[in-house]
């Protein structure tokens, strides 16, 4: 009488060659998906990097433009004069400046532009009534100075334009408006202004 051939004991039942490609497909898929995270989690890490990197350097090339103003300032005669001022450790060049002289008793102010080839680092010009016309009397000594636009090239060679109802922003340059192509004086043929360019005044706190 043949006998029964004994089951296989419990661990020899199993076929581990398919158990064990199944475990290196999860571990794969394990690997790819963390894989994947980590270069997600990367590429972010890249991109604001990228992005911290491009908000530095435009704060950088904005630095010294943003250290170029004008407002106004009254005179000991009543009047009220332009200033323009370079808090920057560097030159600027090519400085256009438009705005309106208004005569006492008057409401309407009558436009100028001039040209200012180059303005001091570290200083500050004032710009009363008889160096922005074109002739000394074409506007009352004490009439209001008001500066609307500033152009002007900053120590790299990047053009700015500051409005006195707007930020700073980049600049084509004095083409942008017509009217620019016809200055009232520039300091190189104007005595009147480059009085005034050559009397700039010292400034503090420059640089920061």
């Amino acid at each position: 009488m043949v006998r029964p051939e004994p089951a296989p004991v419990w661990w020899r039942r199993f076929d581990w060659a398919l158990y064990a490609a199944i475990g290196s497909v999860l571990v794969a898929a394990g690997g790819l998906a963390f894989t994947g995270v980590s270069t997600y989690y990367a590429t972010q890490v890249a991109i604001d990097q990228l992005e911290q990197a491009r908000d530095e350097a435009g704060t950088q090339e904005r630095r010294q433009a943003s250290m170029v103003s004008a407002w106004s300032e009254r005179q000991k005669n009543g009047g009220i004069s332009g200033v323009l001022a370079n808090r920057s450790l560097d030159p600027v060049t090519s400085v256009y400046v438009k705005g309106t002289a208004t005569s006492p008793g008057k409401t309407d102010g009558r436009s100028f532009l001039v040209l200012i080839e180059t303005l001091p680092p570290c200083s500050k010009i004032f710009l009363p009534a008889k160096a922005v016309g074109r002739k000394a009397d074409e506007f009352a000594a004490n009439a209001r100075i008001r500066v609307e636009t500033v152009w002007f090239r900053d120590a790299q060679s990047l053009r700015w334009r500051r409005r006195s109802d707007a930020p700073l922003a980049p600049s084509a340059g004095p083409q942008e408006l017509p009217e620019l192509r016809n200055t009232s004086g520039s300091n190189n043929f104007s005595k009147r202004l480059a009085e005034a360019v050559a009397t700039a005044k010292p400034m503090t706190k420059c640089g920061q």
